[in-house]
């Protein structure tokens, strides 16, 4: 069958003094992008710098027009597992089935006018494809999408798997820019998310600026991203593989 398997890994390390660029976590997975554009991403997910610790694994689908379809979340926090949920969105609703060990069983629906434009279950390459809600035809500057749906408001996703709601999301694009990781060198779109812009921001009412840059190919493929302000953290692709039919 016809499609585009992609692979990639991405090492989480911090900036701060104390651990500066040791490793923390990091996150593999595989995308499949179908002859009609659908796609879908799985993602593992490991985060061990200190408690909450956090495995993650995460599955999502896209439709051709990258409004999120269907997905699954599955939650260990410090050894123990923590929850799991079953999501699928439609244009006039969002529902979810789950168990978690704080609220048992749990059936979850959401009325709302018109898709969510994406779905934040916590993965750094899922954080790279929410950018694709930006018209680059207009060129840098600012835009606020519609509204989208979360697992968790949890800066970690360490809580749930439940279904959130934010009203937009604020998006800014700084241009193109060339970048090197560890995977190769790459020609990539600079984004940030979020109106806070003050990278030296050390307060914690208000998520710190969020940088991200991804490909330029139209599969937001996230090649470096960093948190500032008091979080600190920073994600680098080491290995990236993209392939025809390939499993």
């Amino acid at each position: 069958m016809e499609h585009t398997t992609i692979r990639g890994r991405i090492r989480y390390t911090s900036k701060k003094k104390e651990i500066m660029d040791k490793v923390r976590g990091g996150e593999t997975y595989i995308i499949t992008v179908h002859t009609d554009g659908r796609r879908t991403l799985r993602a593992h997910c490991a985060i061990d710098e200190n408690s909450p610790r956090v495995l993650r694994d995460s599955i999502q689908a896209y439709d051709a027009n990258w409004g999120p379809t269907h997905a699954y979340n599955q939650l260990t926090v410090d050894e123990e597992f923590v929850g799991s949920g079953w999501y699928r969105f439609t244009d006039t609703y969002a529902e979810c089935e789950a168990f978690t060990v704080r609220e048992g069983r749990s059936s979850y629906r959401m009325e709302y006018d018109g898709r969510p434009c994406t779905f934040g279950s916590h993965p750094i390459q899922a954080d790279g494809m929410h950018c694709r809600n930006y018209d680059l035809s207009k060129g840098p500057g600012e835009q606020t999408s519609s509204h989208y749906l979360m697992t968790s408001f949890h800066h970690r996703g360490a809580d749930g798997p439940m279904l959130l709601r934010r009203q937009g999301m604020f998006l800014v694009y700084m241009g193109d820019e060339k970048v090197t990781v560890e995977a190769g060198t790459f020609d990539a779109h600079h984004f940030r998310i979020g109106k806070n812009n003050d990278d030296n921001y050390m307060g914690t009412d208000i998520h710190p600026p969020y940088h991200l840059w991804t490909s330029t190919d139209g599969n937001y493929i996230l090649y470096k991203a960093y948190c500032t302000g008091y979080m600190q953290t920073y994600y680098e692709l080491v290995e990236f593989e993209q392939r025809k039919n390939f499993f």
